[in-house]
């Protein structure tokens, strides 16, 4: 089976470079090799090149950018990971379902994006992705050491598509990527102000509409249309028509 290229892995804030070393053996083990830290507290280290026993090649083309939407920016499905409820359910699915998302060929590039250790994703890191995993772990006993939650997510993937003889294909009406959702849905929270438009009841409103787009998981061609009649009404708006 080739190296799942199109498969990222993305750790936000890492605290132990012992657990990025440990993540890039995982990932060698199941052929992933895309490895973005976002802001590390440490690395490169000894201590995550002694731990990756052997998966150099990984940590030296890792990638250290200082945000997720950096991290994600080129992906077409973004993957979250959580140990917690939250407040605004987000949508869920179990690491196998997570696969069968991206089975049929829609998706050139997903990441799949790990919290810190301590306190995972934060809010508005929730809102880049379209939905999030949890490993059915035992809840009284629910902590879960970061590359091992990273071992066992991409086992299941590589479980799944070993099994599978359809070829991972592009279709030509390209999927939007994470920086047209973000583009979207900035450009979706200030036409909003524009037409002075609340339901009356939340001050969660941005953060509900994200997740009813990344839901629907928009083509980029959606996308641009939408933003389009936003255009056409903030122009009539603004009298230019």
């Amino acid at each position: 089976m080739k190296t799942l290229d199109y498969i990222r892995v993305v750790l936000i804030q890492p605290t132990h470079p012992g657990n990025i070393g440990a993540t890039a053996r995982a990932m060698a083990n199941m052929g992933v090799s895309q490895l973005v830290l976002v802001d590390p507290v440490d690395f490169p280290s000894p201590v995550a090149t002694a731990r990756a026993a052997g998966a150099d090649e990984i940590l030296d083309n890792a990638l250290v950018v200082d945000t997720l939407d950096i991290a994600v920016a080129d992906c077409t499905l973004v993957i979250g990971t959580t140990a917690r409820s939250r407040s605004i359910k987000w949508p869920e699915k179990s690491p196998s379902k997570a696969v069968e998302t991206f089975k049929t060929g829609q998706h050139s590039k997903i990441a799949y994006v790990f919290g810190r250790e301590s306190s995972g994703l934060t809010n508005e890191e929730l809102e880049r992705c379209h939905f999030l995993i949890r490993i059915p772990v035992e809840e009284s006993f629910s902590s879960l050491n970061l590359a091992s939650a990273v071992t066992v997510i991409l086992y299941e993937i590589r479980k799944q598509l070993l099994q599978s003889t359809e070829e991972m294909t592009v279709k030509s009406d390209k999927l939007a990527t994470a920086e047209e959702m973000r583009h979207f849905l900035e450009h979706l929270e200030q036409f909003v102000k524009k037409i002075e438009f609340s339901d009356g009841r939340s001050s969660k409103l941005q953060r509900k509409m994200a997740r009813m787009f990344n839901r629907i998981h928009m083509y980029a061609q959606e996308v641009r249309m939408v933003r389009g009649l936003f255009k056409s009404v903030e122009d009539k708006l603004d009298g230019k028509y």
